[in-house]
């Protein structure tokens, strides 16, 4: 992180909320103490740069007030407003530990010492309702987690430079199932995260239509190539995933009927619903029936899976007998040796 982001966050986490205020001065000398100014210049060059980075930070952010009646001037977070950065409440203590169970962990190597630094210095606020809600409220996730593969720390960094300089990118490849690397050309054109493994979406040389997805853990190496031959000016990640590629975003919308047996599955039933459209169509002693819209997708092909002791699918009938073969697979490895 360079020290003018390093001076940007430091200046924002120090300006206080209403009726509190700090001078110029104070940030200043908040500023050495942190190393983040050179005190090889004078008191006037700092003031300067210190100056500067303040006026940034105050168009950034207009919930910050500036007294400048005052000499030095003085800086607050306005009444009525909450911080930008620091938690003060159960709300943002709460966003800040779901964002480090479940985010923090898929993010690169590389930016992880970023948001550390983010994570460290929110952790040191201790207001009384962030001290409060740190020690009265914990959060965990309700899946198992996997380990994020391991991915090489420049890989990110060359794709990047790819990217802006129109560039193919050559690497080492290794298909699933395959026992030795091969190695491939490509025109990047961009990122996604998947649960907690990116893929790179890239286009064939020579070609407009010829797109492959390949999972960044399985490459090898990589370095940067020629300029690509043919390139595509505007690109939608997004967009390309929800239409070509059902494993990652889901097909179209499903409309399923499911039994499902009331005393595990009530939640299901009553509370986390499959969907906004989910309806009961029947119910008696132990079991009660649903009709939902659902994304067709092997994400809920693998809930209905892991649910199979408590949910059954009723139709359609495509899906009914897909997840009857996987279960009889599933009991064809349990009888085998």
């Amino acid at each position: 992180m360079s020290k003018q982001i390093q001076r940007y966050q430091k200046i924002l986490e120090s300006i206080p909320c209403h009726p509190d205020s700090i001078s110029t001065l104070d940030i200043r000398d908040l500023l050495l103490s942190s190393a983040l100014l050179p005190t090889s210049t004078d008191e006037k060059s700092q003031l300067r740069t210190v100056q500067r980075c303040i006026n940034k930070v105050v168009t950034d952010n207009t919930n910050i007030e500036m007294d400048d009646e005052s000499r030095p001037y003085r800086y607050q977070i306005a009444k009525g407003h909450r911080h930008p950065v620091k938690p003060d409440g159960m709300s943002s203590v709460v966003s800040l530990q779901i964002i480090e169970k479940e985010i923090k962990s898929m993010l690169p190597p590389t930016l992880r010492s970023d948001v550390d630094a983010i994570f460290s210095s929110l952790k040191r606020e201790n207001t009384k309702q962030t001290k409060l809600w740190n020690e009265r409220f914990c959060y965990f996730q309700n899946e198992f987690p996997l380990v994020a593969p391991t991915i090489g720390n420049e890989f990110f960094r060359q794709i990047e430079q790819a990217l802006l300089k129109k560039k193919d990118i050559v690497f080492t490849y290794q298909k699933r199932g395959a026992t030795e690397p091969k190695e491939y050309t490509a025109s990047p054109l961009g990122l996604f995260l998947y649960g907690n493994s990116f893929y790179l979406v890239a286009l064939i040389p020579r070609s407009h239509s010829e797109f492959r997805t390949y999972a960044l853990c399985r490459i090898h190496s990589l370095k940067l190539g020629f300029s690509s031959e043919k390139t595509i000016e505007k690109f939608d990640v997004r967009k390309y995933v929800q239409k070509n590629s059902r494993h990652f975003s889901g097909g179209n919308i499903l409309k399923v009927v499911l039994k499902i047996e009331n005393y595990n599955g009530l939640h299901l039933i009553e509370e986390t619903l499959l969907s906004k459209e989910q309806k009961i169509i029947s119910s008696d002693g132990g079991y009660t029936t649903i009709e939902a819209d659902v994304r067709d997708s092997h994400t809920f092909e693998w809930w209905l899976m892991k649910n199979a002791n408590i949910v059954k699918v009723i139709s359609p009938i495509a899906l009914r007998n897909k997840i009857i073969s996987m279960l009889q697979e599933s009991l064809k490895l349990y009888n085998s040796i």
